[in-house]
C-alpha cells in the first residue's frame, strides 16, 4: 500500500518474468496505438540478449529474442562477454536498438508482415492482424552507428588508398571504406572489422604494396598489428572482403559513369573465404573453403555464433550489402597468418617501407617497444614483410622508448625519436643486402640530433616528394623542419631548415604538436614546396605549406588552412595520415589541389577530410 497526499494506491504483484539468465539492465514499455492494445515490455540484460514480453491470454511470456547469446557483441572480447547495458524502442515502436557493454549500438528492424490475402480490410481482421504483429514478428538486424569506444592509437591507409585501417584501446582493429548513400554522395562507412582482440591495440602498418601474388613480392591487403602485449600480428585479407571491397568500388564508379569500372581483384588461390575467432582465442583461424567450415561447424562447439552468421551471410547476400554490428564482429574478421616474436615489453609504434613492385629489396617493417629502465629494449627491429623474419636490430640510437618513427619513400633512411628527445636518422647500408641474420641490420646510424626539442617527440615524418626531409613534432609547441644532407668529405649531417608554432595557442604557451604528415602526389610546378599536415594536442588540425628547397619564392612557412573548431577533435590527436594521391582525382596545372586528410584521436574518433589547397 502505497500513501502520498491523503490518497492510497495498491500495488499487486501481477507476474514474475523469468528468461534472462544474468541481472537486468533496462526496462522500457512499447507506446500502445489505443487502450485495448496489450501491453508489451522490453528488457536487456547481461546475458547478451533483449527480449521483447507480452501478455497471452493472461500469461507473460517472451515472444521475441534478439541480441548475440553465446557470441560477439562487436566490441572487444572482454567486453563482449558482459552483454547490453540498454535497450529502446524507436518512436514508432518498429525498431530496437540496443547498446552493447563494448560500447556497439545494435538496431533490429521489424520486418513486414506479408500483404494479407485480397486485401482484407474487415476491422475485426485488422485488430487481430495487429495484435499477431507482435506475437510473430521477425526482428532483422541492420547497418547502425559504429565507430571506436576508446582513443584511436593508430592508422594505416591501404596503398592505393581504398580503404582506411584504424586500430584503438578499444581492442579492434576497423576497416573504412566509402560507400555511395546517393547519386553523387559518398560517405565513409565501417565496413569490416578485421581484428577482435584481448589486448588494447597500439598500432599498425599496411605492408601489401601491389595487387601482385606471385613469390616476388608481398601482396596486397596485408597488415600488421601491435599490441599491448610483445607479439606482432600478421593479417591478411579473405576473399569474403575482397568481393564486399570489389562491389563498393563498382558502385562508386558507375554512379560517376566511369567507364574504367574493371577491378584488378586480387584472386589468389591462397586466399581463404573468411576467418572466425574461436572461444578463448585472441588469434583469428582461417576456413579454407564452404566445406571445411560445415565440418568444422556441424559438431557442438562453442561457436555457434559463427555458424549461425554464415547462413546469415548467404542468406542475406552480405557480400553486396553493409554489415550489420554482429556481422562486424562476427564474419568480417581477417585470417592471422603469422606471429612475430622478438620484443621484450609491449609494443609502441610500427611503420612499413613498401618496395616497388619488381624490386629486389625485400619491404620492411620497424617495431619499437616501451624501454624498462636499459638501452637494449630502446632497440628498434626490422622484419621482412614477406618472410616475417627478424633481419636487424638496431642498437645504440636511443636510450629510452622510441615512440615515432618513419621511413622515406625510398627506403634509404629510417628516421626514429621518442622519449629521449632524440632524432636518429639510420641509412641504409649500400651493397648489404638484409638477412635473417639479426647482427646483420643492413642499417647504420648515419645522424642524430641530441635534444633536437626540449619534449618529447610526438611524430616524425618524411616527405615523400624529397625523401632527405623529414618534420617533426614535440610537446614544446614547435614544429621543425630537417634536411639529410651528405657530402663526400663527410658523413650524412642532420640540418634544421625550419622552426615554426602552430596558429593555436593554448593560453599563452604553445600548444603542443602531436602529430605531424606531410601530403604526396604534388605535381612539378610546386614541388618547392611541401604540404605539411599538423596536430595538436587539443584536437587542432591545421595545413601549412613548408619550403623544402633553395628555389622556394618564400623562405618562411604559410598557413594554407585550418580545420573548424566545431570539425576537429576535442582531445588530442594521435595521429595524420593523407590519402595516397592515386586515389584521388588528377590534377590539372593552376588547378586547386584536392585532398583527403585522415586524423584520429583519443577523442575516439576517426575523422576524414575532403581539402581543397591553392598555392
Amino acid at each position: 500500500m502505497v500513501y502520498h497526499s491523503g490518497s492510497s494506491t495498491a500495488v499487486s504483484l501481477e507476474a514474475l518474468l523469468l528468461g534472462h539468465e544474468e541481472p537486468v539492465t533496462s526496462l522500457t514499455w512499447r507506446k500502445r496505438k489505443n487502450i485495448n492494445e496489450k501491453p508489451c515490455l522490453l528488457s536487456s540484460s547481461m546475458d547478451r540478449t533483449i527480449l521483447l514480453w507480452m501478455d497471452d491470454e493472461d500469461v507473460w511470456a517472451p515472444v521475441s529474442r534478439v541480441g548475440s547469446a553465446g557470441g560477439i557483441l562487436g566490441g572487444s572480447i572482454g567486453a563482449s562477454l558482459m552483454g547490453f547495458v540498454d535497450a529502446r524502442f524507436s518512436p514508432n515502436c518498429n525498431r530496437i536498438v540496443g547498446h552493447g557493454y563494448g560500447g556497439s549500438i545494435h538496431l533490429w528492424t521489424q520486418e513486414e508482415l506479408a500483404q494479407l490475402e485480397a486485401m482484407e480490410t474487415d476491422e475485426e481482421k485488422q485488430e487481430e492482424d495487429e495484435e499477431d504483429e507482435l506475437l510473430n514478428a521477425r526482428w532483422v538486424a541492420d547497418p547502425c552507428v559504429t565507430g571506436h569506444f576508446r582513443s584511436v592509437e593508430d592508422m594505416a591507409w591501404d596503398p592505393e588508398g581504398e580503404y582506411l585501417l584504424t586500430t584503438s584501446t578499444d581492442q579492434t582493429t576497423r576497416l573504412w571504406a566509402e560507400v555511395m548513400v546517393g547519386p553523387s554522395e559518398c560517405r565513409w562507412v565501417e565496413v569490416g572489422r578485421p581484428q577482435v582482440h584481448g589486448y588494447d591495440m597500439t598500432s599498425i602498418a599496411c605492408v601489401g604494396g601491389t595487387d601482385a601474388t606471385s613469390d616476388d613480392g608481398v601482396p596486397r591487403h596485408r597488415f600488421i598489428s601491435g599490441a599491448d602485449e610483445k607479439v606482432l600480428r600478421v593479417f591478411d585479407a579473405p576473399v569474403s572482403t575482397l568481393r564486399l571491397l570489389s562491389s563498393l568500388k563498382q558502385t562508386r564508379l558507375a554512379s560517376y559513369n566511369d567507364n574504367n569500372s574493371t577491378l584488378n581483384e586480387d584472386s589468389a588461390s591462397w586466399r581463404v573465404e573468411r576467418a572466425f575467432l574461436p572461444s578463448l582465442g585472441l588469434s583469428n583461424k582461417a576456413t579454407a573453403d564452404q566445406e571445411q567450415e560445415s565440418s568444422k561447424l556441424s559438431g557442438p562447439t562453442n561457436d555457434d555464433e559463427f555458424a549461425e552468421s554464415l547462413d546469415t551471410l548467404e542468406r542475406k547476400h552480405v557480400d553486396f550489402t553493409l554489415p550489420s554490428e554482429r556481422d562486424l564482429g562476427v564474419t568480417t574478421l581477417w585470417p592471422e597468418t603469422r606471429k612475430l616474436f622478438g620484443h621484450e615489453s609491449e609494443l609502441v609504434c610500427l611503420d612499413a617501407y613498401r618496395a616497388p613492385l619488381g624490386s629486389d629489396e625485400p619491404s620492411l617493417v620497424a617495431s619499437s617497444c616501451k624501454a624498462r629502465n636499459d638501452v637494449a629494449s630502446a632497440a628498434i627491429r626490422l622484419w621482412n614483410a614477406k618472410e616475417g623474419k627478424c633481419v636487424g636490430i638496431l642498437k645504440g640510437g636511443h636510450r629510452s622508448t622510441v615512440s615515432t618513427m618513419s621511413f622515406s619513400r625510398d627506403g634509404k633512411y629510417l628516421a626514429s625519436s621518442g622519449k629521449d628527445r632524440r632524432i636518429c636518422i639510420w641509412k641504409k647500408v649500400e651493397g648489404d643486402s638484409l638477412s635473417s641474420d639479426e647482427s646483420a641490420s643492413g642499417y647504420e646510424l648515419a645522424a642524430a640530433a641530441d635534444s633536437a626539442h626540449k619534449r618529447i617527440v610526438w611524430s616524425v615524418h618524411f616527405c615523400p616528394s624529397m625523401p632527405n626531409i623529414i618534420a617533426s613534432g614535440s610537446r614544446d609547441g614547435f614544429v621543425k623542419v630537417w634536411m639529410v644532407c651528405e657530402t663526400s668529405d663527410e658523413g650524412p649531417q642532420l640540418k634544421e631548415l625550419l622552426k615554426f608554432e602552430p596558429s593555436t595557442k593554448g593560453g599563452k604557451k604553445s600548444e603542443p604538436v602531436t602529430a605531424v604528415a606531410f601530403a604526396e602526389g604534388l605535381p612539378d610546378d610546386i614541388i618547392q614546396y611541401g604540404i605539411l599536415g599538423i596536430g595538436t594536442e587539443s584536437g587542432r588540425i591545421e595545413v601549412w605549406a613548408v619550403p623544402i628547397s633553395d628555389d622556394s619564392a618564400s623562405k618562411e612557412p604559410t598557413l594554407l588552412h585550418a580545420i573548424a573548431a566545431n570539425d576537429s577533435h576535442f582531445d588530442t590527436v594521435k595521429k595524420l595520415s593523407w590519402r595516397p594521391m592515386a586515389a584521388t582525382n588528377n590534377v590539372e596545372s593552376g588547378a586547386a589541389l584536392q585532398f583527403t586528410l585522415a586524423s584520429c584521436s583519443q577523442d575516439s574518433g576517426v575523422r576524414i577530410y575532403n581539402i581543397s589547397i591553392s598555392i
